[in-house]
């Protein structure tokens, strides 16, 4: 067991001892809790006997020492070592050793006059007396330690002596200390001070609060192996090197690859390398040998790669470790490895053509088979992963031309092994298969009329694509794909719902809120001078591009990019015309209630010609002759009916426009209204008036109706009717006129 190791399980034993102290104090010996901790004291102190002979806990300085070496910071921290150490310093005890065959009655014995006060103690038996007496006979109480160094000399070497400062010179944590050189050549004479001193300088490296990366730590130890070795005799050095070797070997793998890279030469005779490798096992040389063979890769033993003197090093080191016995061994092993893994690679690759090529065989025949078809994706991917990229790509155009196969089985299958392939290959490879086949997959998306989940995969992963292209400003290249999912969804062929349902989700998942604004952006700005392609996928996304276009057709000052929605949205045709309808509102401003008017003339249909016939009499008069035209144009058999109804109320400037097409129109209904208004005193100006008039006398000879003919007989005699003044000569003109177009269709 290591140093750290000791002192881990004497911390843990200390701990106990304090609360079997505090609670023999309330209860006997023979209390079951007692009994029970007594129990696991001594199991504790058992594991470490199995390693060492005997435990010592010695006080110096106020500090607690185990096994000679002091407690690092965080053990020196925790309460119970403090309270053990106060206890020990109370009854002036300088050292406890605790022997291999310590038994529980001399712990209980031991612990119990412990939990005592000191004068209580003393006016009965003092502890030294109970020692003494042979009643705790492996428990030792402030006891010299002798070690033999000579035939005819022998020093002190227990507590009080300090290696404090030697610690920190050898582990250059203050190289400032420089003890006496002719005093610490004497203790080296000693072996097991030796020892200690070097556990107790790989517990201060280690043991520390912020861990040392291997670089520094392997540094470190290499520098506190040089500095023993100065202060060590010839013949300790083949002992210091099998302690040095055996502490690396117990330590990771990374760390002994870093060490190994440092220079060694003449070293502890040169003897450390060779007994750090003999002291690992294969499992871990194997690791090290791969750990400096990635650093000549240039991937480095943590991270980084090595650099000048440091890769040279490493080289060395590698050479070095690969000569060893280990090292043909191991070279010997990785031959057969590699010659191994090619012979399963290639029966491995003949297997899978087997099954695919038996798999493209059947499909052109009938039904493949299942299995094969489910573990093509990891075919393929394995195809490409061992270079194999012709055979995988030939798998796949056959797949691809099955596509448009007569048989819906075969297409099915087909559909279902590519998009499995699809989803297996990684980003770069499924985009490069699907440009590659694009013309085939929405070919196949387009005829396609068995429903199947392959429909929905293939859409999203189609979906993926367009999105990407459109990201990268290649708007022309996604236009392919955004028509597919219109077409396909449109309803205008035979499909199944759920194949209109996965072509409608991918195009409506295309339309997100980055998306659209990159085209927005492209379409307002022209910047990448790809404005038409950029309005083509935005009238193929008209369901979800519609809003905003509409919203900047409301905001925008500029008038030449209120001209380029107007444009583009009747390219998206009916589907949109309840959008701009909701768009029109009174509290709407008049410029943007005209702009959507004269939409609705667009995309409308008679249907809507009625929801624009209030604009008719709107306040402005600029709505009013964009809502008369768009009625026009759309109105179909509802636009006598509408005309007529705003004739009476409308502006008399837009009466005579209104006239003219009831008369263009034919519309009888209109004779009687038309006559009410010629006779009627508006409008007040006399120009106007003679317009209206002439119009209506126009509009009653289109319409030929003869109830009309006697009032334009009088008209067109120069005198008024019911002795009013004569009228304009145009109106009686038009009035003769239409008495003539009258008479020649009777």
């Amino acid at each position: 067991m290591t140093v750290p190791g000791i002192q881990e399980k004497a911390i843990e034993a200390v701990v106990i001892m304090n609360t079997a102290i505090i609670n023999l104090r309330m209860y006997p010996p023979t209390n079951a809790m007692i009994m029970k901790t007594i129990d696991r004291l001594h199991d504790t102190l058992r594991i470490i006997f199995n390693e060492e002979d005997t435990l010592l806990l010695a006080e110096s300085e106020r500090n607690l020492l185990i096994a000679g070496e002091p407690l690092s910071q965080k053990n020196r921290q925790k309460p119970q070592v403090a309270i053990f150490l106060m206890l020990m310093i109370n009854w002036g005890i300088k050292s406890i050793g605790f022997k291999k065959n310590l038994n529980k009655s001399e712990l209980s014995l031991f612990l119990e006059t412990m939990g005592k006060k000191r004068d209580d103690v003393k006016k009965e038996k003092g502890l030294d007396q109970l020692v003494s007496e042979g009643r705790m006979p492996n428990i030792e109480i402030n006891q010299k330690i002798y070690v033999e160094m000579g035939k005819d000399r022998e020093i002190v070497a227990g507590l009080d002596i300090k290696d404090e400062d030697i610690i920190k010179f050898i582990t250059a944590e203050d190289p400032d200390t420089i003890p006496d050189p002719e005093k610490v050549k004497e203790m080296a004479k000693d072996p097991e001070w030796v020892s200690r001193i070097f556990k107790s300088g790989m517990h201060r490296l280690v043991d520390k609060d912020a861990p040392l990366s291997n670089a520094v730590l392997s540094e470190n130890m290499i520098h506190m192996l040089r500095a023993l070795e100065k202060i060590s005799d010839h013949g300790e050095k083949e002992r210091l090197s099998q302690l040095a070797a055996k502490s690396i070997a117990d330590m990771d793998a990374d760390f002994i690859a870093a060490i190994l890279t440092r220079n060694m030469d003449n070293l502890l005779e040169n003897r450390l390398f060779d007994q750090v490798v003999y002291s690992i096992d294969r499992e871990k040389f194997e690791h090290i040998a791969l750990k400096l063979h990635q650093t000549l890769d240039g991937q480095g033993i943590e991270g980084k790669g090595f650099k000048g003197e440091k890769t040279e090093a490493a080289q060395q080191a590698y050479q070095h470790l690969m000569n060893t016995d280990k090292g043909t061994e191991l070279q010997h092993q990785i031959q057969e490895r590699h010659a191994r893994e090619k012979e399963e690679k290639g029966n491995k690759i003949r297997e899978i053509k087997e099954k695919a090529y038996d798999f493209l065989n059947k499909l052109s025949g009938g039904l493949p088979d299942e299995g094969v078809a489910a573990s093509l994706p990891e075919m393929i991917d394995t195809l490409h992963s061992e270079g194999e990229t012709e055979t995988a790509e030939f798998i796949v155009e056959r797949l691809i031309g099955s596509l448009q196969s007569d048989h819906a089985e075969i297409r099915t299958a087909a559909s279902e092994a590519l998009a499995g392939i699809l989803e297996n290959l990684s980003g770069e490879r499924q985009t490069g298969t699907l440009t590659r086949y694009l013309d085939e997959f929405l070919q196949w998306l387009k005829n396609e009329t068995v429903p199947t989940d392959t429909c929905r995969t293939i859409c999203m992963q189609l979906n993926s694509l367009a999105k990407s292209r459109i990201r990268d400003q290649r708007f022309a290249d996604s236009v392919a794909i955004l028509e597919t999912f219109q077409f396909t969804s449109s309803g205008k062929t035979e499909k199944d719902d759920r194949i209109r349902s996965a072509a409608a989700d991918a195009l409506r998942e295309i339309a997100s809120t980055d998306i659209l604004e990159i085209l927005l952006k492209e379409f307002r700005s022209n910047q990448g001078g790809r404005r038409n392609d950029a309005g083509r996928n935005l009238v193929l996304l008209a369901d979800d591009s519609i809003k905003p276009l509409l919203d900047i057709l409301q905001e925008s000052q500029d008038s030449s990019e209120r001209i380029l929605i107007l444009n583009l949205i009747p390219e998206m045709g009916p589907k949109v015309a309840q959008a701009v309808l909701e768009k029109i509102e009174e509290s709407a401003p008049w410029y943007y209630l005209r702009n959507l008017v004269r939409l609705m003339g667009r995309i409308g249909s008679d249907a809507h010609a009625k929801i624009l016939a209030p604009l008719l009499m709107y306040d402005d008069p600029r709505v009013q002759r964009e809502a008369f035209k768009s009625i026009n144009t759309i109105g179909g058999a509802f636009r006598g009916e509408i005309l007529l109804k705003a004739l009476s109320e409308c502006d008399d400037a837009l009466k005579v426009s209104i006239a003219t097409s009831l008369g263009s129109l034919k519309y009888r209904d209109a004779v009687k209204p038309l006559l009410e208004l010629f006779k009627s005193r508006t409008p007040a100006s006399a120009e106007l008036k003679a317009d209206l008039q002439e119009k209506i006398c126009l509009a009653l000879g289109s319409i030929g109706d003869r109830e009309a003919l006697p009032f334009l007989t009088e008209v067109s005699k120069q005198s008024g009717i019911f002795g009013f003044g004569s009228y304009h000569p145009k109106v009686k003109a038009a009035a003769s006129r239409a008495v003539g177009m009258i008479k020649s269709k009777a």
